[in-house]
């Protein structure tokens, strides 16, 4: 385990084991530092993971259940519309092992179809955590994910923050690793007892995108929104135009071919 370093990196993995290499080893190359973990799904690649942790010196672990994709959404069929109670905090604990395995200060949620441009300019500020900006996104158009008012309720009721920004805590998010491990300690027995309870108000309680920022708004740290990282399906000429603010994309997501991604 490194000390005094600034980043640390959470893969959670499934079978794309060249997409996922090449999330990590772009990674690397522009924060070579980086504490690296490879969490995957029971019915992934864990051989194919294994040995690219073993080539870059990350730590692999592997989930105790099949965990999943959350739920049905585009073309996608899953048979339920999120993640039962138990998948999502088997998900967190996964996250959360991790960020008590390293002294980095921020954490950095990878998938398989996120990939870094240049190096991330936010590592020299100060913040909570950072999610895809969606009031308004990176092309400035206004697309807020909207947080059903219970529960900001709920987390201003338990001392936590009761306002965001939508939420967008998916594959790009970067959070205080600390700050997130508190909130964990907190969260997690309220949520565990209100969990069905919130599942008939809203299914984004069992969304990644969504309950990892809950954790830190129960926490109470503020949730801020970033700018830099590009959708593949929202803004196509990504390659060559920069967000609304004239800033250069620093991250590619939802990128289906890694292919053009050169190391």
């Amino acid at each position: 385990m490194k000390t005094d370093i600034k980043l640390s990196a959470y893969l959670w993995a499934w079978t794309d084991v060249d997409a996922g290499t090449k999330a990590v080893k772009l990674l690397k190359k522009y924060h070579p530092d980086t504490d690296i973990f490879i969490n995957v799904d029971f019915d992934g690649d864990l051989d194919g993971y294994t040995k690219l942790g073993e080539e870059v010196g990350a730590t692999v672990t592997k989930h105790n259940f099949q965990v999943g994709y959350c739920g049905d959404f585009g073309g996608r069929v899953y048979g339920r519309s999120h993640w039962p109670k138990e998948n999502t905090f088997e998900w967190i604990r996964g996250l959360y092992d991790a960020c008590k395995k390293t002294d980095s200060k921020y954490m950095i949620i990878l998938e398989e179809d996120i990939f870094l441009l240049r190096p991330l300019s936010m590592l020299d500020t100060e913040f909570s955590m950072l999610v895809h900006a969606t009031a308004p996104s990176a092309t400035g158009r206004w697309r807020e994910n909207h947080v059903p008012r219970q529960f900001l309720e709920f987390s201003a009721k338990h001392g936590g923050v009761g306002t965001c920004p939508g939420y967008g805590a998916g594959g790009g998010c970067i959070f205080n690793r600390e700050q997130f491990i508190k909130s964990w300690d907190k969260a997690k027995p309220l949520l565990w007892e209100v969990y069905e309870d919130f599942e008939k108000i809203n299914k984004i309680i069992g969304w990644q995108d969504f309950i990892v920022q809950y954790v830190m708004m129960i926490g109470g740290y503020i949730i801020e929104q970033h700018y830099i990282c590009a959708q593949e399906w929202e803004h196509p000429n990504w390659r060559t135009e920069p967000n609304y603010k004239g800033q250069p994309y620093e991250m590619i997501g939802g990128l289906k071919d890694h292919t053009e991604m050169k190391l």
